[in-house]
């Protein structure tokens, strides 16, 4: 079953992504909040899997949200829901952690569909502002976003990890991972950690973009 929070400042909204939710036989919405600072507490009291964020809210916005719960709970899946002309917000929900980035018109079946994307490990962004992300991942890639210490870090790395770091550049979840490796589900959860630590990254995004900047992702996997 996979638990998920829903922080939204609309009731409507709120009220209405809570019954679509339950009706999926193995998804539980085990909380719901009308604000950023409602949603943290009710976040770090449940400790859901995947956390459903509007983005524009009076307060502590969405945004700020993200970046706190990844920095306190970096194994939450947070997926940001926004109008189309948030797009804005794009950039920096991915900076901070966000593994979903979908408009608040997304049909119902496919919005069950990336809760259960995220859950398992992988990212899902809404293909309206596909391009947009892409356009962010090559400015990032001409940026010296790779410090020493990582590049120093590269020469550390076992075959398996650097094979996992082109995976993730690539889009993969945990769960392709497992299966095109033949590790299990655990071992690639180990590896990642492994993998943030010994080059002093943050999370999956910044995984991906090391990918790209390093030149790791462009040699084959196997």
């Amino acid at each position: 079953m996979i638990e998920i929070v829903i922080v939204d400042d609309q009731d409507l909204v709120r009220e209405s992504l809570e019954f679509i939710m339950n009706a999926n036989e193995d998804i539980r919405v085990v909380g719901t909040a009308a604000s950023g600072a409602e949603g943290l507490t009710l976040i770090y009291e449940k400790s859901p899997r995947v956390v459903l964020m509007d983005i524009r809210m009076p307060g502590l916005d969405g945004i700020e949200c993200i970046r706190r719960i990844k920095e306190a709970r970096p194994e939450i899946a947070v997926i940001a829901l926004t109008t189309f002309d948030d797009d804005e917000y794009i950039y920096d929900a991915l900076k901070y952690g966000a593994r979903g980035y979908l408009l608040k018109s997304i049909k119902a079946e496919e919005l069950a569909r990336a809760v259960r994307t995220v859950a398992e490990g992988g990212s899902l962004i809404t293909p309206r502002i596909t391009t947009k992300v892409l356009d962010f991942f090559s400015t990032m890639a001409k940026a010296d976003f790779i410090q020493g210490s990582s590049r120093r870090s590269m020469e550390n790395l076992q075959e398996n990890e650097k094979k996992i770091i082109r995976l993730v550049g690539q889009g993969c979840s945990n769960k392709e991972i497992s299966y095109m490796l033949n590790l299990s589900d655990g071992t690639v959860r180990n590896y990642i950690s492994g993998i943030l630590q010994k080059l002093d990254l943050r999370d999956r995004t910044q995984i991906a973009i090391f990918a790209v900047q390093s030149g790791i992702n462009s040699s084959p996997v196997l």
